[in-house]
Parts: C-alpha cells; sequence; structure tokens
C-alpha cells in the first residue's frame, strides 16, 4: 500500500503548465496560501494552549517541561505569522520551504512534549495523535505539491518513530504492539490525506484553466464588440468620428450644464474633390479624403469634435469657452483653410483641393445638434457661392 500511494505521489508531481501559466496559477492562489496560513497559525496556537491544560492529568511527571514546550512553540508561531504579514512576497516566494518548516516545527513540539512525558503518563501513549492532526492541517490547510506534503509526512512519521525507538525506548521496554499501531495510524492518516490533496490539486489548475480561458472569451468578446461599436461610430477611411457619434457629441455638448456658454460648428466642404477622382480614380480621391482627415485633426484643439458626415463633408464642433467666440471661430477657419489648401501628392502628382467653410454658433440649450449643422450647412453654401462669385 505504501509503494502504491508513492507511485500515486510521483504521478502527480510533473510540471502540469508552462512555466509562464504556472506563475500565474500560483499567483492566483497567493490570496488563498495566506488566509490558509493565518487560520492554520491560530488553529495551532489555540490547540496548543487548549490542549496545555490537560498535562497535570495526561503527564503529572513533567507537566511544567510540557508547559514550555507548548510556549515556544506558541511564541514562534505568532512570530512566523507577523513575519508572513510583514512580507507576504518572501513567504509566497518560498512557500514550500515555509511551510514545510512550519509543520514540521508543529510536530517537534509534539514529539518535544512526548520525550519529557514518563511512561506511566497518559501522553506516553496518546500525545503521537498529535502528529496526527497535524498531518490533517498539512494535506487540508495548504497549497504544497502532493510530493512535498507527502515528503514532509513522512518525516514526520519518521520523528514519531525514531524518538519512540530511541528516547521512550518502546521497543527495549517491549512495547512493540503500542509502537507498531501509533506508526500504522499516522501512516494511515498521511495517505488518506494526500490522496484528496492530489485530486484537489489537479481540480483546482482545472478550475484555473477554466477561469483564464473564461477571462480569454471575455476579453475578446469585449474587443469585438468595442471594435463593432467603434466601426458603428467612425467612418472607416478616415477614422474620424461619423454622422451618428458626432449628433450624439455634440448634443451631449449642448445639454451639458458644465459645458462652455456657446458652441461652434464649422462645416466643411471641400472644392475641387471631384475633379480629382474623375481624372485620377477614386483611389485618389481616398487619399485626400484620409490626408485631409489628418490635416483637420492636427488643425483642431483637444477639445473640439472632428467628424466626417459622408462625401467630402467634414465638421468640427468647437466649444467656446469665453467671449473672443468669434475670433476663434475665425482663426480656426482661417487654419483649416490653410491646412487642407496644401498640396496632396499622389504618386507623384500634386493634387489641390480647399475648402468651403461655414460656421454658426449656439448658446448652450438654445438649439439642438440637427439645428446647428443645418445652420452651418447654409453659411458654407454662402460662402462657397461668394467664391465663386469672386472667382468669376
Amino acid at each position: 500500500m505504501p509503494a502504491t500511494v508513492f507511485r500515486f505521489l510521483l504521478s502527480s508531481t510533473a510540471e502540469p503548465f508552462p512555466r509562464a501559466l504556472e506563475d500565474a496559477y500560483q499567483a492566483d492562489l497567493a490570496g488563498d496560501k495566506l488566509r490558509l496560513f493565518y487560520v492554520g497559525s491560530l488553529l495551532c496556537v489555540l490547540l496548543y494552549t487548549c490542549f496545555g491544560f490537560l498535562d497535570h492529568v495526561t503527564m503529572p511527571s513533567n507537566p511544567a517541561g510540557a508547559l514550555r514546550v507548548r510556549a515556544v512553540v506558541v511564541l514562534a508561531t505568532l512570530a512566523n505569522a507577523a513575519a508572513v504579514r510583514a512580507w507576504p512576497a518572501f513567504f509566497l516566494r518560498h512557500y514550500t520551504v515555509c511551510m514545510g518548516a512550519c509543520s514540521l516545527a508543529w510536530g517537534a513540539g509534539i514529539v518535544g512534549i512526548i520525550m519529557l512525558s514518563s511512561p506511566g503518563d497518559l501522553a506516553w501513549s496518546t500525545y503521537y495523535a498529535g502528529l496526527i492532526i497535524v498531518s490533517m492541517a498539512l494535506y487540508a490547510w495548504t497549497y504544497l505539491r502532493p510530493l512535498h506534503a507527502g515528503l514532509i509526512g513522512a518525516v514526520l512519521v519518521g520523528g514519531y518513530v525514531l524518538q519512540a525507538m530511541f528516547v521512550q525506548q518502546m521497543g527495549a521496554r517491549g512495547e512493540w504492539p503500542l509502537l507498531v499501531q501509533n506508526t500504522v495510524f499516522l501512516m494511515a492518516a498521511n495517505m488518506i490525506g494526500v490522496v484528496p490533496l492530489v485530486l484537489r490539486e489537479r481540480f483546482s489548475r482545472q478550475a484555473f484553466l477554466l477561469k483564464n480561458a473564461l477571462a480569454h472569451d471575455l476579453k475578446l468578446e469585449e474587443e469585438a464588440k468595442r471594435q463593432s461599436q467603434h466601426r458603428a461610430e467612425h467612418d472607416p477611411l478616415t477614422g474620424l468620428p461619423n454622422r451618428v457619434r458626432f449628433l450624439r457629441q455634440l448634443g451631449e455638448l449642448l445639454d451639458d450644464r458644465r459645458s462652455p456658454m456657446k458652441v461652434a460648428v464649422l462645416f466643411l466642404d471641400l472644392d475641387g474633390f471631384k475633379p480629382v477622382n474623375d481624372r485620377h480614380g477614386h483611389a485618389a480621391g481616398d487619399q485626400v479624403l484620409a490626408i485631409v482627415a489628418d490635416r483637420i485633426r492636427g488643425t483642431v484643439r483637444g477639445t473640439d469634435l472632428a467628424a466626417r458626415l459622408g462625401g467630402d463633408e467634414f465638421v468640427v464642433a468647437v466649444p467656446l469657452a469665453d467671449a473672443d467666440g468669434e475670433l476663434v471661430v475665425r482663426r480656426m477657419t482661417a487654419a483649416l483653410h490653410a491646412a487642407i489648401g496644401e498640396p496632396v501628392d499622389f504618386n507623384g502628382q500634386r493634387l489641390c483641393v480647399s475648402a468651403s467653410i461655414g460656421a454658426a454658433l449656439c448658446a448652450r440649450g438654445a438649439c439642438s445638434a440637427e439645428e446647428l449643422i443645418h445652420r452651418a450647412d447654409q453659411h458654407m453654401y454662402e460662402a462657397k457661392r461668394s467664391r465663386h462669385r469672386g472667382a468669376a
């Protein structure tokens, strides 16, 4: 039976995850590792303290010695808990060594108390059961790998057998049946504990993989949703917001009481764009539109809203925070004229377009987004007619 359990332990010790995934898994367990350590330490302190009240009955030959051992274990456990609280990263980085040391220290305290008892004391033959409690905590209250926990459990059993043979001298005293009985109970406790530990680790790793897969799927779904929303509200050629998004943002700006008192909308229509399309093809027209969009982005301020309504029509919403609103609009209009009027290079050819721009201002809450755009559109046509008359 022990050989079967050992083979079972060995089969569970292979590294189940690649290094990066293993690190992520261990990091995911960090909170539980700390919580279980604190719970285990608290239980150790309580049990060592409570059983101390029985020492006068179970080992009347040396209750003071047992009290000293219990005090050392309790104080060491409390100091260890305080150290882990101060340096949790160190504890988690060396989790196997730290938890192994704690378990062995708790077991050593029990073995020490047994060594201080006398053959006539009840503790002489019964306190080994404390090692069963330590073994239960080893498998139920830690995230040690099964092989590591099994080896620590074997050390606990071996430590008891050695002190029973050479300190208690149970063999020399003819107490072989008691020694064998206690040893079998300790081994059975460890064999019973290690099997659910292996299964728990397996299920824990599977749950981690499922959680990771679910988080990945949710991330992909969220990204797909974000991209879909972006495509629904942005022009695919220029990357600028489209009419739907611009209307919503402009409406929010006009309704927001925290926004400036006035908002201006500049309506831009490209002049000379149709000849570019007719003479050089749609690829040239698309490049012109994309470059014009980039120039608009580079001209407007960070607080302004720019969008492409469709075709060769663009709009810019300009929040006006001061009394010089009309001056800001004139400067913005002049800057846009200059930026858009720069030639565009297409396959070695210089393509030229310009813009007719109409502007309309509206006080906050005085008109709707559609109305403000419509007024700016009308002013744009007036500007276009004026340019045509001037050219004639």
